[in-house]
């Protein structure tokens, strides 16, 4: 005869006396200190997942905090380059580039001219660019050889 007993297993009684077998306690006790076991070892493998879980959770958070701060740099950079990008539009319409350069030659020599006057400067612009070629050219009697 089959009935369950108070912990919910199903135990095979002896027909004659109502209880089980002795053999039958042995192994139904060792089956519930090998659950009990695996319990313990499923509360802890739990508890160190859990602990890694948690680690992990907090990781996250402070990556997605430093993406959020990384992201409004980001978007505040893209609204200075636009603002920039419309101040050199701006600009562009309102100053002629060969005008420009005109002025850049006639000041730089004037300003190169103060500080060395043993110097003289010659200008070729780029036709490939706005660049300018500086050629210094040093004036052999400024300086005398020395041996």
């Amino acid at each position: 005869m089959i009935k369950q007993n108070h912990s919910g297993f199903l135990m095979k009684t002896n027909h004659i006396y109502g209880t089980p077998s002795e053999q039958e306690v042995i192994r139904y006790t060792e089956k519930l200190a090998q659950i009990f076991r695996l319990d313990k070892q499923n509360a802890e493998v739990y508890s160190a997942l859990s602990g890694e879980n948690r680690a992990l959770k907090k990781q996250l958070e402070d990556y997605y905090s430093q993406y959020n701060a990384l992201e409004k740099r980001v978007k505040r950079l893209e609204r200075d380059v636009e603002s920039l990008e419309s101040e050199l539009e701006d600009l562009d319409e309102c100053v002629d580039r060969e005008t420009v350069v005109d002025l850049i030659h006639e000041i730089v020599p004037s300003l190169i001219g103060k500080k060395g006057k043993g110097f003289s400067y010659l200008y070729k612009p780029s036709k490939e660019s706005d660049s300018v070629e500086r050629i210094a050219i040093r004036k052999s009697e400024d300086i005398p050889y020395k041996q």
